[in-house]
This record gives C-alpha cells, structure tokens and sequence, in this order.
C-alpha cells in the first residue's frame, strides 16, 4: 500500500535526526584521527530514505540528488575499508560487495553519470582475489563486478563475470538469496545481449521478491529499489521494459540520465568524489 502524503513526511522526519547524527560523529572522527568509513555509509540509510520520499512524492530532480549523495556516501566507505581494511577489521572487508550493490542501486536512482561512474570505478578496484578468501559472497561480487565492466565498456569481463554468477547461483554457501542471484543473472544477461525480454524476466523476478519480502512500512519496504534501478539503467540503455506494482512508482519513468546538484551541506569528501569522476556514457 502505497503511503499518504502525511505518512511520507513521518518517514523522511524520522530519518532526519540520523543524518545529523552522522555529520557530528564524522566531525568528531576527523578531529581524532580516526578513519570514519563507518560514518560515511551513516549518510546511506536518511538519503536513500529522503530520495525515496520525495520520489513518491513526485520530486523527481530533489529525490536524485539524496540518491546521489547516498551512493557517494556508500563508494566512500568503500574505499576507506579497502584502504585501511587491516585496522578496520575483516568484517567490514567482507561486506565490500554489499556496499557495492547499495552504491550502484543509489547511484542508478540518481541517473547521474558521474555518479554511476565513480561507483563503477570503485568496484572495479575490487579483485577477483576477494573470492577465493571470501567465497560466501561470489554471487554478489560478480554481480557487481558484471556491471561494473558492462558499465565501462569491457564486454568479455562483463561476460565472464555473469558466467561465474551463474555457476555460483545454486551454491548453498551463499549470503544472497539464490533467487535474487537468479534475477540478476537474467537482467545483466539482458544487459549484455541486448535481450530486451530476459531483462524484463529479471526485474520481473526482483519485483516479485520485493512483494514477497518486503511488507513494512519502512522506506526500504514502500520503494522497491532493486527494481527501480535495473529499470533506470534499461531504460537508459533503450530497453522499454516495465513493472507496474505499488512498489515502483510511476515517477521513476520520469528519471533522465544526466546531472543533478548534491544537497548544499554535502560534506567535502564526497563533492570531491563527484567533481573527479569519469563520467559513464
């Protein structure tokens, strides 16, 4: 069900307090020295959640820019693990792919190319080495990673990387669910094919994970980002594949590749990030 304009503000004030919350104990962790990788991905959950609101809400251009904000924040805490993942702690390294998928979902929400770019090219400083010491997560690390290659171009890695996503979908040892793992096969084989129809099979499968899953009221619950994002990057790439459910709102079609504004106190970390990155075509 979709929520009543009164139950949207509810949700986007109750966020607000996490977003200040995470700039004062970045404040705080920058003056102590300390690598504040957690704090950045602190900025994920209020923006993704204000970007989902102002979506429902018909606030196209002001709901890309808190997406926009949110993947930079995810690809900066990214990067911080990967830069200082032995004084982090290896739980933090073994979550890389999950902050990877967060970054591309928000980053494709934002249909901004720098964005999308910057994301896709901290991806791809992830080796496939990350797997033979973490192998519960190859099915999201060659997700992402075949994305990231597609993304930039490289068609015979983006293939070998969603070979290697099918070969691990039926493993029993894997942290993404088999069937989430089966939809992304479907739609970067789409992708990569240029078959209109196995992309739409797959964010028919993601979709239909969504409704079965996902039955709150949170704003990871009334948007279905898994979806929204494969359906912006089709419809970039001229695929006119579609979902019609309450969990995909009808202003995601409204959603034009090209750039938008970050929000006026985005910290300096991350306007750097986006001011230096390489643009995806």
């Amino acid at each position: 069900m979709v929520p009543s304009e009164k139950e949207l503000h509810e949700i986007r004030d109750r966020m607000s307090p996490s977003r200040k919350t995470a700039f004062r104990v970045l404040q705080r962790m920058t003056d102590e020295g300390r690598v504040p990788a957690s704090v950045y991905a602190g900025f994920f959950n209020p923006d993704l959640a204000v970007g989902s609101v102002e979506l429902l809400l018909g606030n196209v251009l002001v709901a890309r820019k808190w997406f926009a904000e949110s993947a930079l924040a995810m690809v900066m805490s990214f990067s911080l693990i990967q830069q200082h993942h032995e004084e982090i702690g290896k739980g933090a390294y073994l979550d890389l792919p999950i902050y990877a998928e967060r970054a591309l979902r928000s980053a494709f929400l934002s249909a901004d190319p720098r964005v999308v770019g910057r994301v896709t090219d901290e991806i791809l400083t992830l080796d496939e080495t990350y797997v033979t010491r973490y192998y519960g997560e190859m099915t999201r690390f060659y997700h992402v990673s075949g994305l990231a290659y597609l993304l930039r171009g490289n068609q015979n890695q983006a293939e070998a990387a969603v070979f290697n996503l099918e070969k691990a979908v039926d493993r029993s040892d894997q942290y993404l669910a088999t069937e989430l793992a089966k939809a992304y096969a479907d739609a970067l084989n789409g992708l990569i094919d240029d078959d209109k129809q196995l992309v739409q099979n797959g964010v028919d499968s993601m979709a239909a994970y969504h409704r079965r899953y996902h039955t709150g009221d949170g704003f990871k619950d009334i948007v279905d980002h898994r979806t929204c994002s494969y359906l912006v990057l089709a419809h970039h790439r001229g695929m006119n594949v579609h979902v019609d459910n309450e969990y995909v709102p009808a202003e995601l079609y409204d959603l034009e590749w090209g750039s938008v504004e970050l929000p006026e106190d985005t910290p300096d970390a991350l306007w750097d990030l986006y001011e230096n990155a390489d643009a995806v075509a």
